[in-house]
């Protein structure tokens, strides 16, 4: 089974959807990070920034407890524990070809094509922004994303496939 390293968790948790495949070689306990093992589908990481801020996002992620336990004794999760903490979101047995977690962030994109790109924007920035602050903040963040959609040709084609019961044709605007 694959490994994450501290560094590579850190990493993980500047990214959006990760998808670990299994059959990895060992990480290094000296943080080595092998990018290789992580893919998501909005493209791995924010920005190399992002590698050392985890004191604020795995806690984020998995809990204070938690990411005290794993911070404080730098212990290497595989995959299997790594997806039972929430820190990753899918664990893919290796295929001979050695792209089984890219090929599982493909499949993943293609769930998400059928749907509006204003509106996952929106939501991805509701739930990115939501996640800093309180719930009332995060409610009041939520309802402002909410509100760039209404004047949307997205929104008006979705509203009318659905009353056609066709499938949705979104142009983004």
């Amino acid at each position: 089974m694959g490994f994450l390293s501290p560094k590579e968790k850190t990493a993980a948790l500047a990214c959006r959807i990760l998808c670990f495949r299994d059959s990895t070689a060992n990480a290094k306990p000296d943080g080595a990070i092998s990018y290789e093992k992580l893919l998501t589908v909005d493209i791995l990481c924010q920005n190399d920034e992002s590698i050392s801020r985890g004191t604020q996002r795995l806690p984020r992620t998995i809990g204070v407890a938690l990411a005290k336990e794993l911070i404080f004794s730098a212990r290497i999760v595989d995959g299997g524990e790594a997806k039972s903490i929430g820190l990753i979101s899918h664990v893919v047995e290796q295929n001979e070809a050695g792209d089984a977690a890219y090929r599982r962030a493909l499949a993943l994109a293609r769930e998400f094509l059928p749907q509006g790109p204003v509106a996952m924007r929106v939501a991805k920035l509701a739930i990115n922004q939501g996640m800093e602050v309180d719930l009332v903040t995060g409610l009041a963040i939520e309802e402002a994303c909410y509100a760039q959609t209404i004047p949307t040709k997205d929104r008006i084609e979705g509203l009318l496939a659905f009353k056609e019961k066709r499938p949705p044709r979104y142009k983004g605007e």
